[in-house]
């Protein structure tokens, strides 16, 4: 080596405070250098993926689910009169449907083409249309074209969260992604907080036109997010190979340390039985079952809330309404935020979702024996169910995430998980119908009893990883590599699951 080759390697170990700690020779090895690394050097460097990866993703979440759930505000603005719609049937859920319909076909394919293509083009390309549909919304004058462009709209947000997910797991250790993960999340919450609040200033415009408020809370919100979209295009970063803001040593750290935590098996060819393997793993569908019983308690406070709100507090204003939902979903960041941290500390994922889980059906029961509460008993339900919900989704999410391994397998699973699982927000969307108010008793009967199912599930699932584990530990798994090769993705004999 050279002494300008050298100097040029140490300067860069010292950028990430490297250069006291590893050998000269250490820098050809991953392993050694994963092991010299302190503590707070890894730190650094995970913030280094903290500053380039998240904050665009975060922008991304915030807005596409503005697009999503602005049709809650819209409807206290008169979407339903000026549209024909019928308050007292079920034109209104059908309209919010639709949209989760979308969303569950879309989604596997939408994974295909972030692999296919790249992250930043696909996810990008699907907010701005998005955005330009969200408009279409607008300019709306019947029924029947508002349920088209809401299916066309869950399609093109299919992609937005398994793909940023799948990017994501490209880049952090195994037991570093939950956190990261719930801080897109609590996009969604902070975008149901202050989207609804927003919605409210832009329909109090008047314009010379006649039009109604609701036409441009849908006007504006998707301009504004074909605008951010523009801006953050730039900063959405790609695979990991591709990131030149990571220095080679540092890909070989993170790789490393990924390999270290227990991801271990590829799935680089989608051969035959690398196909039967996605589509006959019983995590994915156990998993997708999950969601769609945590997801459920979720929409049903996206979407419904303010309606909610409005039964408990029906002598005020459609402003007063927001000013009480706001809080709720602050609450659900924050525990959120919190029950993550605790998650990656604690390198653990089924108790803590469970615990999530738990809080949320203690909402229900109050919610339940409405008639013998108090109405702020049955406000304070709601933070509950909101606070539970939105803390546990992320965990579901990741207890899968942690158990599959391999490029195509990690894709087909994500997008499986997260498309069938947004079934919940189809039995949501048609759960809390205006006929059943003021109380909505089927509503809540139907989301406490999936949030019952995701936990019983959440038990078999953790069973089930503890039985592969043990016949995996007792070499009964290790024929496989003989008979398939080691395209095998997390049946590989060596990968661990982790619960």
């Amino acid at each position: 080596m050279t002494a300008t080759e050298s100097d040029a390697e140490v300067a860069a170990e010292k950028s990430l405070g490297l250069a006291s700690a590893i050998p000269a020779s250490a820098t050809t090895s991953a392993v050694d250098v994963a092991d010299c690394l302190s503590n707070a050097e890894y730190r650094k460097l995970i913030w280094k993926l903290d500053v380039h990866l998240l904050p665009p993703l975060f922008v991304l979440w915030f807005i596409s689910l503005i697009d999503r759930v602005n049709i809650g505000t819209a409807r206290i603005q008169g979407l339903e009169k000026d549209l024909g719609m019928n308050p007292l049937t079920n034109q209104f859920n059908i309209a919010t449907v639709v949209v989760f319909i979308g969303l569950m076909l879309a989604e596997v394919p939408s994974n295909w083409l972030v692999k296919r293509f790249t992250p930043a083009t696909v996810l990008c390309s699907e907010c701005i249309i998005l955005g330009i549909f969200t408009i279409c919304q607008g300019l709306l004058h019947n029924f029947a074209g508002l349920v088209g462009i809401r299916l066309v709209i869950g399609i093109l947000e299919a992609g937005l969260i398994p793909g940023s997910i799948f990017l994501l797991s490209a880049y952090y250790p195994r037991y570093e992604l939950q956190w990261r993960v719930s801080m897109l999340h609590v996009g969604n919450a902070i975008s149901n907080a202050f989207g609804g609040l927003l919605a409210f200033a832009v329909a109090s415009i008047h314009s010379s036109n006649g039009w109604s408020g609701w036409r441009w809370i849908f006007v504006i919100e998707g301009l504004i997010t074909i605008a951010l979209t523009l801006v953050c295009w730039p900063f959405i970063n790609n695979w990991p190979a591709t990131a030149k803001w990571l220095k080679p040593y540092e890909k070989a750290v993170l790789e490393e340390r990924i390999r270290v935590d227990g991801i271990i098996g590829r799935m680089d060819i989608l051969d035959r039985k690398a196909v039967i393997r996605c589509i006959t793993d019983w995590k994915v569908y156990l998993s997708a079952f999950i969601i769609i019983g945590i997801i459920s308690s979720v929409y049903s406070c996206t979407l419904f809330a303010p309606t909610i709100v409005q039964v408990l507090k029906p002598t005020y204003t459609p402003r007063q309404i927001q000013s009480l939902v706001i809080p709720i979903f602050i609450s659900a960041s924050i525990s959120t935020l919190s029950f993550a941290y605790i998650s990656d500390k604690l390198k653990h994922r089924a108790g803590i979702a469970l615990a999530g889980c738990f809080i949320a059906i203690i909402g229900y029961i109050i919610l339940l024996n409405q008639e013998h509460v108090s109405v702020n008993a049955r406000y304070g339900a709601l933070y509950l169910i909101a606070s539970g919900s939105f803390a546990a989704l992320p965990g579901a999410w990741i207890l899968l995430l942690n158990n599959v391994s391999g490029s195509y397998k990690t894709a087909f699973a994500m997008g499986m998980e997260i498309g069938l699982g947004n079934g919940g927000g189809f039995v949501a969307s048609l759960s809390f119908q205006s006929k059943n108010a003021p109380f909505y008793w089927s509503g809540f009967r139907t989301t406490f009893s999936l949030m019952c199912m995701a936990v019983g599930l959440i038990c078999v699932y953790v069973a089930g990883l503890w039985y592969e584990n043990k016949q995996k530990r007792a070499g009964n798994r290790n024929a496989l590599l003989t008979e398939e090769g080691d395209n095998l993705g997390d049946a590989h004999p060596e990968f661990i699951y982790t619960y």
